[in-house]
This record gives structure tokens, sequence and C-alpha cells, in this order.
């Protein structure tokens, strides 16, 4: 009975593997480049070869979420609606400490590097854009100019981005699960 329980507990974490744990991105403002944070509400990820190779991102543009939703309001009506379609990610290659992503973004389609480690079977990653390089120069004007004075003048057009995901192995899971079934008994 034990081992079927086990079992059962192993293919639940086994379903969990890969999952995207977080992606935020960073915009800047003013002389001093102060960062503005935020994410997406609603986004798809789909699981690639060995978790990362070929995982992709479908991200709802109009979703995006600041924690202050005056603000959320106005990058959605300034910014995001300004540009084509929705935000699309899919890493094309892994390297020893590099991933190559491609980020489709008002149309437009980038390969952009991204620095990542992984420790603990948690990937990070962290990259930066241009939005100039997405013809995102006419979106980037609206939301400097509907936001100059907040900006103090300055909207930068660099981006940052990052994105957390949970790669854990079915073995770490597992010796995870094992450890907490133990300490039921």
């Amino acid at each position: 009975m034990k081992k079927i329980v086990l079992l059962a507990a192993l293919s639940i974490f086994a379903l969990a593997e890969c999952q995207l744990q977080s992606l935020q991105w960073t915009a800047f403002k003013t002389p001093l480049k102060l960062g503005v944070k935020g994410t997406f509400d609603k986004m798809t990820f789909v699981k690639g070869k060995n978790c990362l190779e070929g995982a992709e991102v479908l991200i709802n543009k109009h979703s995006v979420n600041t924690k202050n939703p005056g603000r959320d309001k106005t990058l959605d009506s300034f910014f995001f609606s300004r540009l084509k379609g929705d935000i699309k990610a899919k890493i094309v290659a892994v390297k020893e400490k590099t991933l190559d992503v491609a980020i489709t973004l008002n149309g437009v389609t980038k390969t952009i590097p991204f620095f990542y480690m992984k420790k603990d079977g948690v990937i990070r990653a962290k990259g930066v854009i241009d939005l100039f390089d997405f013809g995102a120069s006419k979106a980037l004007s609206s939301i400097a100019k509907a936001c100059f004075n907040k900006h103090q003048g300055k909207t930068w057009n660099d981006v940052e981005l990052r994105f957390t995901i949970d790669a854990k192995t079915t073995v770490d899971k597992a010796k995870k699960a094992i450890e907490s079934f133990k300490s039921m008994m």
C-alpha cells in the first residue's frame, strides 16, 4: 500500500516539472533611470525539450500588472495598445551560460541573448531588449508624452527582462516526496 501511495505522489510531482514561476520586466524613466517593474497576469507557458530548449510563452499584453491599477491603465492605453499583436518568446538555443530567446513584439521578431544560471533546480535568466529594435518608437513616444512630467522628460528605450523557471527534476521532487512521506509515518 505504501508503494502505491508513493508512486501516486511521484507521478503528481512529475506532472509539475518545468513551470514558469515568474516573468518580470523593468522599464526605466527619469534622467536618473529609475526602474518601474511589472509583469503580466495572463501568460501561457509551454515547456520545451529538457525543459528549456523550445520553451515558449505567449503573453497577453493587455494584462500588464505593475501593482498600480492607474499606471497599468496608462501603460495599456498609451503603450501596449499601440503595439501590433501579443508578445511571444521562444528559447531557440541553450548554451553553457546563455539562452537565445526569439522575442516577438510589435510584429517584429529578434533573437536576444539572456544570461542564465541554474541552482537547486531553479533557472533564473536575464536579458535586455531595445524597443527601437522592435519598431516600437511610436508606442514609446506615446507613453513618454503621456507621462512627460512623471518621467521628468525622459523615458528610456531599453527594458530589462527576467524570468524564473522551476526545472527541478522528478528525482529531486521524488526525494522531497519520500522525505515528506517518511515524516508522516
